[in-house]
């Protein structure tokens, strides 16, 4: 074993590193589609968002990453939502 690590964790942190680039490219293009969503419902007398669907995207987090995604799946919510969140205007 180098001083490094054993052979092969920098291969594999390089991809870890590569995977978070992506997972932080398809956040930003989540909260965009998010933020013309949301401009849509406003525009059409609709609330800020939708805490039925909501819902529906924590149990999809949640069926596909086991409990431990309905945190991700907050997280990834409250970014998307822009920064009032949902007691601007939730009626």
């Amino acid at each position: 074993m180098s001083a490094k690590g054993p052979q092969g964790l920098e291969e594999l942190r390089a991809g870890v590193d590569q995977v978070d680039r992506e997972l932080q490219r398809l956040v930003a293009r989540r909260r965009e589609l998010s933020n013309r969503i949301q401009a849509l419902r406003l525009d059409h007398g609709g609330g800020r968002y939708d805490a039925t669907r909501e819902e529906q995207v924590v149990a999809s987090y949640v069926a596909a990453l086991g409990p431990e995604g309905a945190e991700l799946a907050a997280a990834v919510l409250r970014l998307c939502r822009g920064p009032a969140g949902p007691a601007a205007n939730s009626g």
